[in-house]
């Protein structure tokens, strides 16, 4: 889970760059918007540690709004501008969103064995 906490900051980061570079480029507010929200959604669960299953969930419900929030402004970004200087990065922040919301999905139901560290049961 340290991983994937990392990833999703790592995101949030480069969401927030590709925001700064859509607005630079002059796009639309909605659109910067959108992803501002969907980057504060993965701010805000990087933090925290999540070892119980149901902590986890948590960071599944965050991953899965980032990737709404930016699949919102992949939609917002094609109805109003359409510079594929904005699209590109946009897209892959969609992709790696949705590659997170998997990665958590899949590690949500695991548990620490208390006679190892840093091992999990699948």
């Amino acid at each position: 889970m340290v991983r994937l906490r990392m990833f999703a900051s790592a995101l949030s980061i480069l969401t927030l760059l590709v925001t700064l570079l859509a607005w630079f480029l002059g796009g639309s507010w909605i659109t910067l918007v959108a992803l501002v929200l969907g980057a504060a959604c993965l701010a805000v669960v990087a933090p925290f540690d999540a070892p119980s299953p149901r902590e986890r969930w948590r960071v599944v419900i965050a991953c899965g709004a980032y990737s709404i929030a930016v699949a919102a402004a992949v939609v917002v970004a094609q109805r109003v501008e359409s510079k594929v200087t904005v699209m590109v990065p946009i897209v892959l922040l969609v992709l790696a969103g949705v590659s997170c919301t998997f990665w958590a999905i899949a590690t949500r139901k695991r548990r620490r064995i208390p006679a190892s560290r840093r091992y999990y049961d699948f």
